[in-house]
């Protein structure tokens, strides 16, 4: 007799998931164009006074779609504090590359329409990084992260031990409870939004103000 139980929970799993993307995306939209820009500088703000960040040499961040917080300003302020720059660039199906960005580096229209480094971009290699800032449709406050489902940012934070940590960063109206997960999805170590500063597990940095 088979035993269907494993597979009968993964259906659950997607179909929870779907779910959720479903409602996260269309919470995500809500969200007013007239506050967008105000939100971004909001997260960029609270990311910035992070301990963590303070020291940090190279930061990967990535160009976001008309729904994602924008990061530009983050961007900005990073290498106005000499921050070196990274972008995910997509290679392949489940497969993201780092690339380093300058000021002057050509960024492109890339999979999905996302701006991204061309091809021939200097390879960032994960280890030299600091901070991942990683974008999502979902979290939760145990730092629980839902993508889009193709499994991009999952394979490269497979690759991710206990460095280069990871932030996330969403609006308020992308935190709920609970995201559904299993034991190969990566949790952030930190989750930001305009106004809430997540901090997850026992991080070797010193703790939050707020």
């Amino acid at each position: 007799m088979t035993d269907t139980s494993g597979s009968t929970d993964h259906e659950s799993l997607d179909r929870a998931k779907s779910v959720l993307r479903l409602k996260a995306r269309a919470a995500r939209r809500s969200v007013l164009p007239e506050l967008r820009t105000a939100y971004a500088y909001a997260v960029a703000e609270r990311v910035l006074a992070l301990p963590e960040i303070a020291g940090a040499s190279a930061v990967m961040v990535y160009g976001a779609s008309p729904e994602e917080v924008d990061v530009s300003v983050l961007e900005f302020a990073l290498r106005e504090r000499g921050t070196r720059i990274a972008y995910p660039r997509v290679a392949g199906p489940r497969e993201l590359t780092l690339h380093w960005v300058d000021r002057e580096s050509p960024l492109v229209n890339g999979a999905f329409d996302l701006r991204e480094p061309t091809e021939d971009s200097p390879r960032a290699p994960l280890e030299a990084l600091s901070a991942l800032i990683v974008p999502g449709v979902a979290f939760d406050p145990s730092g629980n992260r839902l993508g889009f489902g193709g499994g991009y940012y999952d394979s490269l934070l497979a690759d991710v031990g206990g460095c280069p940590l990871t932030i996330g960063v969403a609006y308020d109206e992308q935190v709920v409870d609970r995201v559904p997960h299993d034991s190969y999805d990566r949790p952030m170590d930190i989750v930001v939004t305009p106004t809430r500063t997540y901090r997850i597990g026992e991080l070797t940095y010193l703790p939050s103000t707020e």
